[in-house]
């Protein structure tokens, strides 16, 4: 099924809400699939951006009027480290230190960090975070699915997604299932809109 969400930012942090793989989403029409998720309740600005905490070894993030922190290691530290985990998966950690910041750009109106847990498999779980000009807004979705996925920037303001699950026989080495997303920032309502498809729910 095809999903589109127009999503506000509804919290300055990402909150357990109680079920499995459960983080602060958006409210969207209709069914109760996953959704996009943005957490913050202001305009990100240049400020909020400088304060990302700098990931270990590197000097502190600065920010021009219009950028966040150029470095997307030092950009994904804070979010991060406040990141919960999965419902099952308390005693994990996010392992920032191997967080794939390729699709992180801090002068983007949209880009993206990916970040699995410490000791990941196949199946553990991954976070995409959301940036808008270099300013954490939130994960893509409310649950973090398992198996990397591919993000591409596909323009300054849009991030595809393609997920990867198992169907049928497949082992987890080699899932063939795939799911196609996109994530649009929308500068005239501040909100990102998610439109395509996420892996089905088991």
């Amino acid at each position: 099924m095809r999903h589109t969400r127009h999503c506000r930012p509804v919290g300055l942090l990402l909150v357990a809400a109680g079920a499995a793989f459960a983080l602060v989403g958006c409210s969207g029409g209709g069914d109760a699939g996953p959704t996009a998720t943005v957490t913050r309740t202001v305009t990100p600005s240049a400020s909020s951006a400088a304060d990302a905490a700098p990931a270990t070894g590197s000097s502190t993030p600065t920010a021009t009027p219009s950028c966040g922190p150029s470095d997307g290691a030092a950009a994904a530290a804070g979010p991060i480290t406040d990141l919960p985990l999965p419902a099952g998966l308390e005693s994990a950690r996010w392992d920032a230190s191997h967080a794939d910041t390729s699709a992180y750009d801090g002068c983007a109106a949209l880009s993206a960090v990916t970040v699995s847990v410490v000791d990941a498999t196949a199946s553990s779980p991954v976070a995409i975070l959301l940036f808008h000009n270099g300013s954490y807004l939130g994960t893509a979705t409310k649950e973090q699915y398992p198996f990397v996925p591919q993000v591409t920037r596909e323009s300054a303001d849009a991030d595809r997604v393609e997920y990867r699950y198992p169907q049928g026989a497949d082992s987890n080495a080699d899932p063939t299932g795939r799911a196609t997303a996109t994530y649009t920032w929308n500068d005239d309502t501040g909100r990102v809109v998610m439109s395509g498809d996420v892996p089905p729910t088991p």
